[in-house]
């Protein structure tokens, strides 16, 4: 039975600090035994980052010594284009797989910003996951090709903004939404600043496992796969 873990973080403007934040909450997570620990969307900040910056590598490194997965958010600059990415590095401290958000939400996204255009689940050593980002959760069709290929769990780093015309309401809704009619597990994980809601969920279909709100913090769920393959098997939605 896995462990995840989500680190709800503050969020500065500069890197260095952001990296610290997340080697601490890998070492938290790690000491509650999670089999990964997800990261909001952007947590590097919005610094320009190659993969194979020094950061990065120190993050790889934390992973590799305490043999746990994660997923962090950065601004990836590749081939002179910019892409709000998800990087999900695994226990031995490789990049597994580098997810680039397809939907930008308007007006809210770098201008230099440029959209990805294809995702896909990922097998891990304790189940199979998929990685969208932030305003990917208002388009269930891709969400639902995730789960139709097999993904189990979703996990979806976001940076929810206050300022947008969108309800909080809408924000709350969608975790659960989205694990309902997935037959998943749905992990989104927020940061921690002034200007977004500051909350996080853990999902299973039927109801909110586990959440934080309006704090920086860990929390933790361990989930039961064998409940999702018998809740598809019965309920046959995704056919």
């Amino acid at each position: 039975m896995p462990k995840i873990a989500l680190a709800q973080i503050e969020i500065s403007d500069e890197l260095d600090k952001n990296v610290e934040k997340v080697l601490k909450f890998i070492n938290k997570a790690s000491a509650k035994k999670a089999d990964i620990v997800c990261f909001p969307e952007s947590c590097l900040g919005e610094n320009f980052l190659d993969m194979g910056c020094k950061e990065i590598q120190e993050i790889r490194n934390k992973c590799k010594e305490k043999s746990i997965y994660c997923i962090i958010g950065a601004h990836l600059k590749e081939k002179n284009k910019i892409y709000n990415s998800a990087i999900l590095i695994n226990r031995k401290g490789e990049v597994q797989y580098v997810y680039k958000k397809i939907h930008l939400f308007p007006g809210l996204d770098l201008k230099e910003t440029f959209p990805g255009k294809t995702n896909k689940i990922i097998e891990t050593d304790f189940g199979k996951i998929g990685i969208i980002i932030c305003w990917d959760f208002a388009f269930p069709e891709d969400i639902k090709k995730l789960s139709k290929a097999g993904a189990q769990i979703i996990f979806c780093p976001s940076y929810l903004l206050k300022s947008t015309k969108i309800s909080k309401e809408v924000f709350r809704s969608y975790p659960l939404s989205r694990a309902f009619e997935n037959l998943a597990y749905f992990a989104s994980c927020d940061a921690f600043t002034e200007e977004v809601i500051s909350e996080s969920y853990i999902c299973n279909p039927a109801k909110i496992l586990k959440k934080i709100k309006h704090r920086e913090g860990l929390i933790t769920a361990d989930l039961n796969l064998e409940k999702i393959i018998r809740l598809r098997k019965f309920y046959n939605c995704l056919n």
